[in-house]
């Protein structure tokens, strides 16, 4: 189980999303959000270069593979870019030719993250068994889940403080409901699904349980939820969702 901590801090005005960066900068590092090695892309936006050859390639790729490992230990916070390349066995001078700071390599990990779940966890819809496409769909996403548990970890810890992995994340929710609320006016369409359903809410709540579960499960340390199988914890949640929305004959 990932050692990562969870680090929950109120939200102040700087924190809000389309706030200037002079202002966010000021009320993140009032908090201890911004360190002096993440000022540089706070200011100025910018995201990592894509080196165009392949040992550049493998480099950013150590980089990156070394962040990670890193975030599973010691979440965000814990981690600099001193750890970082030392993990990587590269230099300093290594890390800025990809990267402009700690923030910025670590939006190229949350953006490929929140890319990769939604293509991974693609199913189609069955309209003949709704509780199959469900339980399929919802066994994927534990997978990701758990194979990628120490950068959710890191979604959420900086989902509370930086504004653009805070857009990031709620993209990436938006995009996941919008599909179960598809699925769901499919199964209206073809008499499976209850009418007296708001699908968008619907949606919205199947998708927050399964994510909040899976957080739990995955990243917090507390061990506070049962240690079932992904195949059963699948099955009783799809269970619950059918249960819930589809229409009986």
């Amino acid at each position: 189980m990932s050692q990562w901590r969870l680090i929950l801090r109120p939200r102040t005005h700087g924190a809000a999303i389309g706030c200037n960066a002079s202002t966010r900068e000021h009320d993140t590092a009032k908090e201890g959000v911004v360190s002096d090695e993440d000022q540089s892309v706070s200011q100025t936006g910018e995201t990592a270069r894509r080196p165009p050859t392949p040992k550049g390639r493998d480099t950013r790729t150590r980089l990156l593979t070394a962040a990670t490992s890193l975030f599973a230990e010691r979440g965000y916070a814990g981690v600099r870019i001193t750890d970082i390349t030392e993990a990587a066995g590269l230099s300093g001078g290594a890390f800025y030719r990809y990267f402009k700071d700690r923030r910025d390599l670590t939006l190229v990990l949350l953006r490929d993250l929140t890319d990769e779940a939604f293509d991974f966890v693609r199913v189609p819809w069955d309209q003949t068994d709704p509780m199959e496409s469900v339980l399929r769909s919802t066994q994927l996403y534990f997978k990701f889940y758990e194979s990628h548990r120490a950068l959710f970890g890191v979604l959420v810890e900086l989902g509370q403080t930086d504004p653009e992995v805070t857009e990031l994340w709620a993209a990436s929710r938006r995009a996941f409901y919008a599909r179960i609320a598809h699925a769901l006016r499919r199964g209206i369409e073809a008499d499976r699904i209850r009418l007296d359903v708001d699908v968008d809410v619907a949606a919205e709540m199947m998708g927050s349980m399964t994510e909040f579960y899976a957080f739990q499960r995955f990243v917090l340390p507390d061990q506070v939820v049962k240690d079932v199988s992904h195949e059963e914890a699948a099955r009783t949640l799809a269970a619950i969702w059918t249960s819930g929305i589809i229409r009986r004959t």
